[in-house]
């Protein structure tokens, strides 16, 4: 695995972090994990168990692989979710693909021997990573999943490692051990902990990816006194979105909407990262979805978090498509404003634009943060983290 990701560039031929790579082994992280089949029944999963001599073979070909791959089902492991060796549901936490791993390790500069604080431990393979880089006691982690930090806890120890692990909501960083000097996050958030700022040393770094239910990259930024700055990166990667011991609050309004015509084709924002990612800036907060209408029409739906909503068909009239839209926005007008300022700036991809984090808000800007186009991040109300958690 590791002269494969030599090979495809993600790691040099060389160095601490390599020679990390050979030696943490990714099996000890995950003993079972679950292979993903959509059906017209919706996603079925089927147990692969290390332990099980009929599918030794079969474990090792993908953990052994640049692949990501599922070890939690609705709050479950793997292993009791799908005891029956198969099920449905929802994966909650995954192993992140290797090359990512590497990739995004490399932007931390462990070569200055930082402290790091790792948001989203899942399987712990990432922070052996880490531990047989810099130290145990240079490194910490949080996971919201107490099975998957006991877990996680326990796999680390058979290796060897003894860093702090602990089950705390991943959005108050941990405060415990701060403060650090990188904090890496392996799950999406729609914006910049607050929290994290304050837990970062001055010229420090974080390294999150951020998105909504619509689109997203991974930002990096550099902390100055209480002031986070920095890019997207051109490469672009997701996580699956964090967890919190708080429901998000979404509202539905009682709003029928109205009809026009567009033509933007919906599934440009649906296929397409980049126009994804603008569509996102221009809704805030939207979530979207494929689905269907009742007769069938396929439908790119998009919803807001104030009960706004939108329902475009994927299929054109004579090269237009139908949009129904309703609540207190118009959340495809803004997604159609957005793309026509996107068009005519050259169709940039995310690694054109930044964000800054303040103690007045979050912002995301083009080219430069004196630029006159900005888009704000939802930041949420601050909340105190519960007790024990």
């Amino acid at each position: 695995m590791t002269e494969h990701l030599i090979a495809a560039g993600e790691l040099a031929s060389g160095g601490p972090l390599t020679e990390a790579f050979r030696r943490v082994d990714r099996g000890a992280f995950v003993p079972a994990f679950a292979l993903a089949t959509h059906t017209d029944q919706g996603v079925r999963y089927r147990l692969v168990d290390g332990g099980d001599p009929e599918q030794r073979e079969e474990w090792a070909s993908h953990v052994y692989a640049d692949e990501t791959l599922i070890i939690e089902v609705e709050g479950e492991p793997v292993a009791q979710a799908l005891a029956g060796g198969s099920g449905s549901g929802r994966w909650t936490s995954s192993s992140t693909m290797p090359g990512l791993m590497a990739r995004h390790l490399r932007e931390l500069g462990l070569e200055e021997n930082p402290s790091v604080l790792e948001i989203g431990v899942g399987s712990g393979y990432n922070i052996a990573i880490l531990c047989e880089v810099l130290g145990d006691e240079r490194v910490a982690g949080v996971d919201i999943s107490p099975k998957l930090v006991f877990d996680a806890s326990r796999d680390l120890a058979s290796q060897g490692y003894f860093p702090k692990v602990c089950a705390y909501d991943g959005h108050q960083g941990y405060p415990d051990r701060a403060p650090y000097d990188r904090i890496i996050s392996t799950t999406a958030f729609t914006h910049v902990p607050p929290a994290w700022i304050d837990q970062v040393v001055p010229g420090g770094m974080i390294l999150v990816n951020i998105a909504g239910g619509t689109g997203g990259a991974v930002l990096r930024l550099e902390v100055d006194h209480g002031v986070a700055e920095g890019r997207f990166l051109r490469q672009w990667a997701g996580f699956l979105p964090a967890r919190s011991h708080r429901p998000s609050a979404r509202v539905s309004v009682d709003d029928p909407g109205e009809w026009r015509w567009t033509g933007l084709d919906p599934m440009r924002i649906s296929e397409n990262p980049v126009e994804a990612f603008m569509a996102q800036l221009a809704t805030t907060d939207a979530n979207t979805v494929m689905t269907q209408a009742d007769d069938g029409t396929s439908l790119l739906f998009l919803e807001g978090a104030d009960g706004a909503w939108a329902e475009v068909e994927t299929t054109p009239v004579d090269g237009r498509y139908r949009v129904d839209q309703g609540g207190p926005r118009r959340l495809w007008d803004l997604v159609e404003r957005t793309h026509r300022w996107w068009e005519s700036k050259g169709r940039p991809d995310w690694s054109s634009f930044g964000v800054t984090v303040g103690a007045k808000g979050q912002e995301v800007w083009f080219e430069s943060p004196d630029a006159a186009e900005r888009w704000e991040l939802p930041v949420p109300d601050p909340v105190r983290c519960p007790e024990g958690s």
